[in-house]
C-alpha cells in the first residue's frame, strides 16, 4: 500500500506520504496562528513569511469550504508543522528521501518536510499537502475512495479546480469519461499513465466541487463527521445528503449535471 501511494504521489505531486527519519537539525522557528515553520538559516525570511501567509490563507479557505471552522482548530500545541531545508540536496540528505521527491508529509503528525523551489511550490505543492492534512484531521484514518481523498486535497489548487470542468466535459465529449463507479475502483497503481492521472484528478475535483455546491458546506461537514465516527462511505453519503443513497446515486446525479453543462457549452471553449 505504501508503495502504491508513493507511485501516485510521485506522478502527481512529487510528494511522499512518509515521515522522514528523525535527524538532529538546527532549525530556526517562525510561528503563526495555525502553523509553525522550522527553517534552515539559508532559507530567506521573506520566503518563510510567504509560506506562512499562503498556509494561513489555504487553511482558512479550505476549513470554511468544508465547514470545519471552529475556534480551537490547529492552535497552540495542535499547530501544523512545516520543515524547510535550504535546498534539495540537504533535504535528501537529512530526510533520506529519493531525488525525485519534492517533499514528504506525515498526515497524522500534521507535518510537511520540503525545500524552496520555484515551480508549483505555492500554487500546487503547499495547498495539496495542507488539504491532505486537513482532511485526515477531520476523518482520522478512516478509509475513503481515492477520488474523495485526492479531490479534497486538490480543491485548493486553483489550476486543477478551475481547469477540472473543461477537462471533464472534454472527456464526456470524446467518450473517455470515467464513471464514478469506475473512478471509485481506481487505486494508485492504476495511475501510472500521465493522461489517466490528469483525468482522475480532474474528475475527483469535479465530484467534490459538485457535492459542496449542490448541498452546501454544512451537509459536507456532516458527511466528514459521519465518516470519522466510523460509518461506511456509502452510508455516510446517505445520511449527509437527502437525495444521494449511494456512490451510484451520486454518480448519476453528477453525470446528469455535467451533461446539462455540456449541452450549453460552446464547442470552441472545450
Amino acid at each position: 500500500m505504501k508503495k502504491a501511494w508513493a507511485i501516485l504521489l510521485f506522478l502527481l505531486s512529487g510528494f511522499l506520504c512518509l515521515a522522514p527519519a528523525a535527524h538532529a537539525y538546527d532549525f530556526l522557528e517562525e510561528k503563526s496562528t495555525h502553523f509553525i515553520v522550522y527553517y534552515d538559516k539559508g532559507v530567506s525570511k521573506d520566503f518563510v513569511r510567504t509560506v506562512i501567509d499562503y498556509s494561513e490563507r489555504y487553511y482558512d479557505e479550505l476549513t470554511q469550504r468544508l465547514g470545519l471552522v471552529r475556534f480551537d482548530y490547529w492552535t497552540w500545541d495542535e499547530r501544523a508543522k512545516i520543515y524547510l531545508y535550504p535546498d534539495q540536496e540537504t533535504y535528501m540528505k537529512e530526510s533520506g528521501q529519493p531525488n525525485w521527491s519534492g517533499g514528504a508529509a506525515a498526515y497524522e503528525q500534521k507535518s510537511i518536510w520540503t525545500f524552496p523551489r520555484e515551480a508549483g511550490f505555492f500554487d500546487s505543492l503547499l495547498p495539496h499537502e495542507i488539504g491532505h492534512i486537513i482532511l485526515r484531521d477531520a476523518i482520522g484514518s478512516r478509509r475513503v475512495p481515492l477520488w474523495f481523498e485526492e479531490g479534497i486535497a486538490s480543491y485548493l489548487e486553483q489550476a486543477k479546480r478551475y481547469g477540472a470542468e473543461k477537462t471533464v466535459l472534454n472527456a464526456m465529449r470524446d467518450q473517455t469519461f470515467v464513471s464514478l463507479k469506475n473512478l471509485s475502483a481506481i487505486d494508485a497503481s492504476s495511475l501510472q499513465a500521465p493522461g489517466a492521472a490528469n483525468l482522475f484528478y480532474a474528475e475527483s475535483v469535479s465530484v467534490v466541487n459538485y457535492l459542496i455546491e449542490k448541498f452546501g458546506v454544512e451537509r459536507f461537514s456532516y458527511l466528514l463527521r459521519k465518516i470519522k465516527e466510523g460509518m461506511d462511505f456509502n452510508d455516510a453519503l446517505a445520511y449527509a445528503f437527502f437525495d444521494v443513497r449511494s456512490v451510484d446515486d451520486l454518480g448519476k446525479s453528477w453525470e446528469e449535471s455535467l451533461r446539462k453543462k455540456l449541452k450549453g457549452a460552446p464547442q470552441a471553449i472545450l
